[in-house]
């Protein structure tokens, strides 16, 4: 009765957990990131610091833009790196779906190759 449940749950109720789970972890990585947040503030100054009070307006503008320039960069790393693991996390995610139905058969495919004198 233990293996038919085993079974049952493996093939049916299992994919369904398998996939919510997927499902929150790019949710997660996507808010650990926070991607969303990065690209609405992707022009705006580095940890916001704008230029106080400057001696010069020039000196004033180059602050701001100078802050603005190292937070769009900063931004873009952050969200590049955000993309990558997303991507990274996705293949992965196919992997698993390929290799899922293949697990609970590994035992039984151990056991006849052992049987046979295989040797890895």
């Amino acid at each position: 009765m233990f293996l038919v449940d085993l079974f049952s749950w493996w093939y049916f109720r299992g994919w369904g957990v398998f996939f919510e789970d997927f499902k929150k972890r790019l949710v997660d990585t996507v808010d650990f990131f926070s991607m969303k947040d990065m690209i609405l503030t992707l022009f705006k100054p580095y940890r916001q610091i704008a230029a106080g009070a400057s001696e010069t307006i020039l000196g004033g503008a180059l602050d701001r833009l100078i802050s603005r320039m190292v937070g769009f960069f900063a931004r873009v790393v952050i969200l590049i790196a955000g993309c990558f693991v997303l991507i990274l996390e996705v293949f992965c995610g196919i992997a698993l779906v390929i290799v899922w139905p293949i697990v609970p058969l590994l035992p039984v495919a151990g056991i006849i190759l052992s049987v046979m004198g295989v040797v890895f």
